[in-house]
């Protein structure tokens, strides 16, 4: 089974085949997840905000999140990243297949080994071979797919200052999200193989010509969603394969 995690702008996954609603209880809370078939492959989708849009990226419950996809049976996780654009060469609706992240969130549970000493190994934070078939798909696909960035995840739920947004890009950051982080780490803590493609919605604070405007980026999203899920399902269908 693939864990599908969504962010903002994508809610429900058109296609899905007999779809079925579940409630997962996990230590951490109840999780809502849809199970069906998705490209001929098993998948539980979860849109990480709900389905209404409805929980701030610093109170999402990552940990029930990546518990309850893990309870379900996911062998692996995609995920989108909606980010604004930090690197000047990223345009509106670019895809970005990422394969680093800054964390600059606080206050956030990011640890299923709160009670014990457990290190975990984050050298490469976003499983390769989960990355090499995004990148096949989007080649037999001709969808543009820029291999390699660094997300730099922001707490929210405010945007960033073009002060902030400056030293970011002094870090070596090329994107700027509120939810990428934890998410990678716990899945990393389940041995859950996780990757993300960022979704570049607007470029971010002080580098566009004009303030940050939340049409303007759901205009983006709806223009990107068609070649995004077509990345995503091309990817579903060779894991389907492979597992077979």
């Amino acid at each position: 089974m693939l864990g599908l995690i969504t962010g903002s702008g994508f809610y429900d996954l058109p296609g899905i085949e007999d779809a079925v609603d579940c409630q997962v209880e996990t230590p951490y809370g109840t999780v809502s997840l849809v199970q069906g078939s998705w490209r001929g492959c098993p998948v539980a989708f979860l849109p990480r905000h709900g389905a209404d849009h409805s929980v701030p990226p610093q109170n999402i419950p990552y940990r029930a999140n990546l518990w309850a996809l893990h309870e379900a049976g996911a062998r692996a996780v995609f995920a989108t990243a909606v980010s604004g654009g930090i690197n000047l060469g990223y345009r509106n609706g670019e895809l970005v297949l990422i394969d680093q992240f800054i964390n600059l969130t606080h206050g956030r549970e990011d640890t299923f080994f709160d009670k014990e000493v457990r290190h975990t190994d984050m050298t490469e934070p976003y499983d390769g071979d989960l990355r090499q078939a995004l990148s096949e798909v989007a080649v037999s696909e001709g969808i543009d797919l820029v291999d390699g960035g660094t997300y730099v995840c922001a707490n929210g739920p405010r945007f960033e200052t073009p002060a902030e947004i400056s030293m970011y890009a002094g870090f070596g950051g090329d994107l700027v999200g509120m939810t990428g982080y934890p998410e990678v780490a716990l899945a990393r803590e389940l041995d859950l193989p996780y990757a993300a493609v960022g979704v570049v919605s607007n470029p971010a604070a002080g580098l566009g010509a004009e303030e940050l405007s939340l049409d303007a980026i759901w205009a983006v999203l709806n223009d990107v969603a068609e070649p995004l899920l077509r990345l995503l399902g091309g990817a579903a269908e060779r894991l389907a394969r492979r597992w077979a």
